[in-house]
């Protein structure tokens, strides 16, 4: 499941993890730490400024089957990728 630009933003998270100066591996491991301290249905939203996490975590959860990704957004050369903790 997706959610709107707009949706996300009225989205509280439970957790948030800040990704800011880090590059893969690193983003990948702050927001599976961030996962692990959440409860199920929880919202987890990793802050990085690095594009590539965009794509290797939301690939990551996936794969692991332990979160959903609810979309990412965009600003100012920061990204905000939202996940749901499954289990």
């Amino acid at each position: 499941m997706s959610l709107s630009t707009e949706e996300l933003q009225n989205l509280e998270a439970d957790h948030t993890v800040d990704g800011i100066g880090e590059v893969c591996p690193h983003t990948l491991n702050l927001a599976l730490d961030g996962l692990k301290k959440a409860k199920p249905g929880e919202v987890v939203v990793e802050v990085t400024d690095h594009s590539i996490a965009t794509k290797t975590i939301p690939a990551a959860v996936k794969m692991r089957k332990n979160a959903e990704h609810l979309g990412t957004i965009s600003e100012g050369g920061e990204y905000k990728i939202f996940l749901k903790k499954l289990k």
